[in-house]
């Protein structure tokens, strides 16, 4: 594994480019207040499986477009 000194009086994290894209990516929906709550909303549909199947998604989503 590499080693990368830095003289550097705070502390540094380092952390490779896909996980931090993916942290601004969170912390996009986070502070939308609409996105959070949309997640949230399809997170407890999952968990109580408010869900429908793959073919009637297709009927009713796909053909619209």
């Amino acid at each position: 594994m590499p080693t990368l000194t830095i003289k550097c009086d705070k502390p540094v994290v380092g952390v490779p480019l896909d996980e931090y894209q993916d942290l601004l990516d969170t912390l996009e929906i986070l502070s939308d207040p609409t996105l959070k709550r949309d997640v949230e909303k399809a997170r407890k549909e999952f968990r109580e499986r408010q869900t429908v199947s793959w073919e009637k998604f297709k009927k009713e989503f796909l053909s619209e477009a």
